[in-house]
Formats: structure tokens, C-alpha cells, sequence
């Protein structure tokens, strides 16, 4: 932003030390038109990059790609861990329970000392297996977290292409091609755990059915 005018800045000093407001008034608003100038001018320039932005959103094909593709899949993907670890937890504590109950049967039987000292030992590995449980609880609630943070993201990309006037939906993207899609099954990407994985994972079976019928096997 420009300095304001220095000239004009004496005047307004010279006409208020000279009681003549009238003057000052004048000066005063001479200054302030200038300065709304500036500030119009750089709002002007934001605009324009705004605008430079959002149309280049059409053109930026990584960006659709991970608004309309990978950040859904990660989101799904963390949802997932998220249940396949409480489900090993749940199953986890379920047994180590039903052995605590074992134990508490069987120590009615047993009469020797060094028996019972073993039977006391098993108990605790038990009670540190049930403990060590609660670290589903905490990790669910970061992976929550992270999945709320990359939601938020994903709908403020939603919004902002769409303000540049194109309509994720009707939006192809384009197929990999067989060495890209071999170099990110080499990533390690696990099991086809979401809709989009599955469903390329149905195709691609469908196409080796398709070969096999068309040889006879």
C-alpha cells in the first residue's frame, strides 16, 4: 500500500494550526480518497487472483483427482482401521476374559504351590493383555480426528471448484494406465477396502473370467 502524501499531510497540519477546518476538512478527505484508492485497487488485484486460481481449478488435473478420488479413499481407509481394530479388540478382550474365567475355575483344583504360582503368573499376563485393550479407545479418537481434519479439507476443495463453475460430478477422470496402476499396487495400498478399490478390483475379476471362458476353462 502507498505512504500517504506527506505534502498533504503539512497541509492538513498547516490549515488545523490556522483554525481553518473548512481547508482541513478538504485535505483530510483528499487523503482518505487516496487511501481508498489504493485499498480498492488491491482488492482489485485479489479478485483477479482469485479468479486466476479458481479457473485454473478445471485445468489442474492431480488436484480433481485428489478432491474427487483420493481423499475419499483415505477417509474410507481410516474408517476402516478404525473398525478392524475394535473388532480385534473387542474379539481380544472377549478371550482373554473367557481364559480369566478358566483360570479362576481351575485354581479350585489345584493344591500345590508352585502351581498356583504359575496359575498367578497366568493371571497377570491375562490382566496385562486386557489392559493393553485401551489403546484402541485412544487411537480411534486421533483417527477421528484425522478423518474430521481431511472431511474439512475435502469439503473446502468441493466448494472452492465448485465456485470456479465446474461440477465435480460430471467429472472423468482419466484411466490409469497398466504401469501406474502396477507401480501403486507395489505401494502396498492393502486390501480392497473401499467402494472404489472394490470395484476396480470386480472388473478386473470380471475381465479374467471373461478370458478364461473365451479359452474354454
Amino acid at each position: 500500500m502507498k505512504e500517504i502524501n506527506l505534502e498533504h499531510v503539512k497541509q492538513l497540519l498547516s490549515a488545523l494550526e490556522s483554525e481553518k477546518y473548512d481547508e482541513a476538512s478538504d485535505v483530510l478527505d483528499l487523503i482518505v480518497a487516496s487511501r481508498n484508492r489504493d485499498l480498492l485497487h488491491q482488492v482489485e488485484e485479489i479478485a483477479d487472483n482469485l479468479h486466476e486460481t479458481l479457473d485454473g481449478f478445471g485445468e489442474d488435473a492431480k488436484l480433481l483427482q485428489h478432491t474427487k478420488q483420493d481423499l475419499p479413499d483415505t477417509t474410507e481407509r481410516l474408517q476402516y482401521v478404525i473398525e478392524t481394530t475394535e473388532q480385534a479388540s473387542n474379539k481380544t478382550l472377549s478371550s482373554a476374559e473367557n481364559i480369566s474365567a478358566l483360570l479362576e475355575t481351575l485354581a479350585d483344583s489345584i493344591e500345590g504351590a508352585s502351581e498356583r504360582k504359575l496359575l498367578e503368573e497366568a493371571k497377570n499376563e491375562i490382566t496385562e493383555i486386557m489392559m493393553a485393550q485401551s489403546y484402541q479407545d485412544l487411537t480411534g479418537q486421533v483417527l477421528n480426528r484425522v478423518i474430521m481434519l481431511v472431511g474439512s479439507v475435502e469439503q473446502s476443495l468441493v466448494e472452492l471448484i465448485e465456485k470456479s463453475g465446474i461440477s465435480l460430478d460430471e467429472i472423468t477422470l482419466p484411466e490409469q494406465s497398466k504401469e501406474a496402476q502396477k507401480a501403486q499396487e507395489m505401494k502396498g495400498l492393502g486390501p480392497n477396502v473401499t467402494q472404489s478399490s472394490q470395484k476396480q478390483f470386480a472388473q478386473s475379476q470380471q475381465d479374467v473370467d471373461n478370458l478364461l471362458d473365451d479359452l474354454g476353462i
